[in-house]
């Protein structure tokens, strides 16, 4: 009996450990665009390929006020994330995403990381205010992620970008889930 309860009191550890090192999804992620990009081909398109974002977690999600927070923000976690998109990035238009990856990394050494799989990124009429603030991008990406956390998910946040060189550093706001 000593060995089964021993074995007993093990398999609790160890489930104990791994749900406290468990990524703690949704998350809230800011930060900026740090890379514009290049130019590039995909599938025969005009595209733009090598955008990068980084920051930190922490936010309100995809809302106007409050949903960016400076660094550190809650000071759990940092995270990058480089995009490919097809389109221009224009007020009154949209962009859609052909692929990517990410990888948030949290405090007590959990990461999850993953590829994008496609979404949009929409900007409105200049002047006009989609949910996000005036003049700022709804961002919408799907997701697959791998490792730690598998199966698919979905980035849903704000881009203030435009117009370009008023806004620097861009910034990038949001949850992960």
């Amino acid at each position: 009996m000593k060995k089964i309860g021993q074995f007993a009191i093990a398999a609790t550890m160890v489930a104990a450990v791994i749900s406290a090192s468990a990524a703690p999804l949704p998350v809230n992620l800011s930060g900026y665009e740090f890379l514009l990009g290049t130019s590039c081909t995909i599938n025969g398109q005009a595209a733009t390929c090598g955008v990068a974002f980084g920051g930190w977690t922490g936010g309100h999600g995809p809302v106007a006020t409050g949903g960016w927070t400076p660094f550190p923000g809650n000071d759990e976690g940092l995270w990058k994330a480089t995009i490919e998109y097809v389109g221009k990035a224009e007020f009154g238009s949209h962009v859609e995403v052909a692929g990517g990856s990410f990888d948030v990394l949290f405090r007590n050494g959990t990461t999850v990381t993953g590829k994008a799989t496609g979404g949009s990124v929409m900007w409105p009429p200049a002047g006009h205010n989609t949910g996000c603030g005036t003049d700022v991008a709804v961002v919408s990406v799907n997701v697959a992620f791998r490792g730690a956390v598998t199966g698919s998910g979905l980035f849903r946040g704000c881009l203030h970008d435009l117009p370009a060189g008023s806004v620097i550093p861009p910034k990038i706001w949001g949850s992960l889930e």
